[in-house]
């Protein structure tokens, strides 16, 4: 079994893209990993943006590194899909820092852990990153839904056009990046570049 990664903006459908991956084909298994920090760090609202970053860059590594771990111990063959990975916490650090809200020297720390832990685990990771407009309209009707009210208060200022905007853009810049895919959706065509590409690149 080996994992991949589903990277992209919040509110970019990588919920429901794991889940048609996974109810479409019995080769693919949702990580088991489950952590809402929204609800299980009470300090979370005071943290700073820089304890914001550390505590989420190490979770994405703690969580790839245990999801190699549970391939490796296993005997099936398939996929373990792992929900954000290493990338999403880099999207994250470049945004903050090009809003002023990381010092230089905490940026290059951050990266610093960033850059050995992409060079360590090397991971296979599916960017869904779609047009600016879409992600922004599926938060706005996740708001008005009320299911994540405590997430949406906590992450409000993330959730306009301008922050997403910012997100899109370093997103694009890791499409060439090895070992990853692009995609912009998770319809039927997205999912069938998906199983293209596990196929004839993650298991090779």
């Amino acid at each position: 079994m080996k994992p991949i990664f589903i990277a992209g903006p919040h509110g970019s459908g990588k919920t429901t893209l794991i889940s048609k991956l996974v109810g479409g084909s019995s080769q693919y298994i949702k990580d088991d990993l489950e952590f809402d920090f929204s609800t299980e760090i009470e300090s979370l609202p005071v943290m700073t943006i820089f304890e914001k970053c550390l505590l989420r860059l190490y979770h994405r590594f703690y969580t790839a590194e245990l999801a190699i771990k549970k391939c490796n111990e296993t005997d099936k063959d398939g996929i373990l899909i792992v929900d954000r990975s290493i990338y999403d916490s880099l999207v994250y650090i470049e945004v903050e820092y090009k809003l002023g809200e990381l010092s230089e020297e905490q940026y290059k720390k951050l990266r610093n852990i960033v850059d050995n832990s992409l060079d360590m685990i090397k991971p296979y990771t599916v960017i869904l990153n779609p047009e600016v407009d879409e992600v922004v309209n599926r938060l706005m009707v996740r708001r008005e839904s009320g299911s994540r009210k405590l997430r949406d208060k906590l992450c409000a200022r993330e959730d306009n056009a301008d922050y997403v905007g910012l997100m899109n853009d370093e997103f694009v810049k890791l499409y060439n990046n090895d070992r990853v895919l692009r995609i912009s959706n998770n319809e039927e065509a997205d999912i069938e570049i998906i199983n293209k590409w596990i196929n004839e690149v993650v298991l090779k």
